[in-house]
Order: structure tokens, then C-alpha cells, then sequence
């Protein structure tokens, strides 16, 4: 590259031009830059350029200095007089003159106003001084607060996440606890456990339903039927044994003399047969069943004192009216109504829909074995 030697350059190349301009089509060789020589005003000019450049590309060291509250820049706050930052100038070089100097952006940075912010001195109004008073705007007081947001950090979400669930169950934990404090039995009166005992209150006892209860399903009419004439049979067999002891038991028949024909076996199994005669000879009645007969009276022809109830009666009881035959009748009559029971819960009556359904039903299967009964009693009276 070649240059023109002026007041201005550098550098210049050393190849002369002359040979260069006569014979263009020749190869021209390019020889290394060497720094130009300068004479009079040109060399004083090259060397104002280039202190210009040095101290613009060195950064000076200043003394931090203070300035005014309304003013922040780089030195504000250095106070160790140690800084890297460009340093303005308190008072602006002279640019320099002269008809060869090129302005550089060193000479237009200088070039620039400078604004200083410093306090303006005091003025004097005819012998008095008068400072300057600075007036700050004064603030809104109404303007709205706005909280900053907070900072968030790597992780942040999940601390939150456990954060907000310990105070919910915190919370919990104290309602729970409160709860129980308020209706524990310890901070009562002794007037209100008394009122708690009276449920339903007296107010609203008759107003409360009972609970309906869920019918149950129907049995099937065959098993009822069967059950029904089984425990019928059952509870004439024992109205028919209990009707004549319950007679006896309450002093009705006649007394007379049992003569006894002959007897088998023995406790339980033991079976005699004699004659009944009622006393005065009123009647007689042969072949017939002669219960509480003694050991020492079983010998054929014993005559042992009787009662019977009715000429018509197939028994007779030997000797006094004891706890056997109390037994008899006892026992022969809870039977009957055990039999009552039994057909009222074979039948299906307690699986009713309505509860006066359930005791009409009940009520019906045990009228059935007591008809049975006094039918019994008044056939033997």
C-alpha cells in the first residue's frame, strides 16, 4: 500500500514513485512500513497527536474527591484515590493550532461542555449574601406500596411446598386440639352433664320417630304350614297330660279306694292297673291307670285310698295330692306355650312389615295352643 508524504502520515512506503508511475504494468514490490520523518510544523503536530493518544489510552490516578448528594458518578465513593475510570478534566487543554493539525476524537471529546454540579457560589444583592437554597421535590405520599418479590434460589419450590404443609397441619393440630379442649367433660358445669342425660330433651321427645326397621323377607308358605300342625299336635298332647293333674292339683274330683290289679316295671317306666271305687258307692270304674303307686303297694289286691276326677276320666291318682303332680301341670303347661312360641317364629310373624302386624301374628300363634289348653280342661272338668 502506498501513502502520499504529507503533514499528517505515518508511515510511507520507500519504493520510489517515479518508476512506479512510468511503467504501471510492471510487478511493484511493497517494502515494510517505516515511521515517516516529519520537519517544522509537521513534526511539531506529530507529536502533540501522539501524546495526545498516550494519555488518553493511560488511565490517570485520581484523588476521589466528595461531590454534592444529587451528583453520583465513578469517584463518589473512592476514597482510596485508585481508579481505572476515565477522569474528566477540571480545565480543558487548549486544542491545538496551527494549519496542518487534523482534529482527533481526543480534541472532540475535549471539545465537549462540561457540567459541573458543583454549588454555585454565593451571590451578593447590594452588601448582602445570598446562597443558594436547592429545593427537592417534595415526595408522594400517596403512592402505592408495592412489595418487592423475593429472590428466588435454586430449590426454592420444594422448601415452599414442605413450608406450606407443616402449617397446615399445624393448623389442623390446634382446631383438633381446640375442639376437644371446648367439649371436654372437665370444663362443665355440673348443671350440663345433668341436661346431656335427659336425650331426647322434653321439648322434642315426642316429635322423634322410631326407626323404621327393614322388613324381612317372606318365608315360603309349605315350611310354615308344616310347622304349624307339628307344634298343634305337640301342644294338645301336653294340654291333654296337664289338664286332669291341674284339677286335682286345685282339689276338684272325687275321692274313693283304688284296688290294684297289677303293675310293671319300675320309676318312670312303672305301669299299674286296679279299679276305682268313689266313696259311698256312687260309681265304679274298672281297668284304669293308677299313678303314684308305692313300691310296698304294688302287690295285686292292694287297696290304697284315690282320687279321680270324672266318671269318665281313664286315671287315677293314688294317695295325697304331692309335687308330682304339682309337676305334671307345671310342666305340661309352659310346654304348651313354648309351643305357641315355636309356631310364631316358624311361621314368619316377627318378618312383618309393621310392628301391630308383628303382635297381632304373635298373639295369634300363642291363642292357638291355650285354646287347646282349656279345651282340654273343660273336657276333663
Amino acid at each position: 500500500m502506498w501513502a502520499t508524504p504529507g503533514p499528517g502520515a505515518f508511515f510511507t512506503g520507500s519504493a520510489p514513485r517515479e518508476s512506479a508511475a512510468k511503467d504501471p504494468d510492471t510487478t511493484r514490490t511493497l517494502e515494510p512500513p517505516k515511521q515517516a520523518e516529519h520537519t517544522g510544523a509537521a513534526a511539531g503536530a506529530h507529536e502533540s497527536g501522539m501524546k495526545d493518544v498516550t494519555e488518553a489510552l493511560t488511565a490517570r490516578t485520581a484523588k476521589g474527591t466528595e461531590h454534592p448528594h444529587d451528583t453520583v458518578d465513578d469517584e463518589r465513593f473512592n476514597t482510596e484515590g485508585s481508579t481505572t475510570a476515565y477522569a474528566a478534566r477540571t480545565e480543558p487543554e487548549p486544542p491545538p493550532t496551527g494549519p496542518e493539525h487534523e482534529p482527533t476524537i481526543v480534541d472532540l471529546l475535549a471539545a465537549l461542555p462540561v457540567d459541573d454540579h458543583r454549588p454555585a457560589p454565593a451571590r451578593q444583592i447590594e452588601g448582602q449574601t445570598v446562597e443558594d437554597v436547592m429545593i427537592l421535590p417534595e415526595p408522594d405520599r400517596d403512592r402505592p406500596t408495592v412489595a418487592l418479590p423475593k429472590p428466588t434460589r435454586f430449590g426454592s419450590g420444594r422448601e415452599d411446598r414442605l413450608r406450606a404443609d407443616r402449617a397446615l397441619q399445624d393448623r389442623v393440630r390446634a382446631e383438633r386440639t381446640a375442639a376437644l379442649l371446648e367439649t371436654s367433660p372437665f370444663w362443665r358445669a355440673d348443671e350440663e352433664p345433668a341436661a346431656d342425660a335427659a336425650w331426647p330433651p322434653p321439648a322434642t321427645r315426642e316429635k322423634l320417630a322410631q326407626p323404621r326397621r327393614r322388613p324381612r323377607d317372606p318365608r315360603g308358605p309349605l315350611g310354615g304350614l308344616i310347622a304349624l300342625l307339628a307344634l298343634g299336635l305337640v301342644a294338645a298332647f301336653f294340654s291333654w297330660v296337664s289338664a286332669e293333674p291341674f284339677w286335682l292339683a286345685v282339689g276338684h274330683g272325687r275321692e274313693g279306694t283304688a284296688t290294684v290289679a297289677r303293675c310293671t316295671g319300675s320309676g318312670v317306666t312303672q305301669r299299674c292297673l286296679g279299679t276305682f271305687t268313689a266313696a259311698g258307692g256312687g260309681y265304679s270304674v274298672t281297668d284304669l291307670a293308677l299313678l303314684g303307686v308305692e313300691p310296698e303297694q304294688k302287690a295285686a289286691g292292694s287297696v290304697a285310698a284315690a282320687r279321680m276326677v270324672s266318671p269318665t276320666s281313664r286315671q287315677a291318682y293314688v294317695g295325697d295330692t304331692g309335687l308330682l303332680v304339682h309337676l305334671r301341670w307345671v310342666l305340661g303347661f309352659l310346654l304348651v306355650l313354648l309351643c305357641g312360641l315355636g309356631i310364631a317364629g316358624l311361621t314368619g310373624a316377627r318378618r312383618l312389615e309393621t310392628a301391630a302386624a308383628r303382635r297381632g301374628a304373635l298373639l295369634l300363634s300363642m291363642a292357638g295352643p291355650m285354646l287347646l289348653l282349656a279345651g282340654f280342661l273343660f273336657a276333663t272338668y
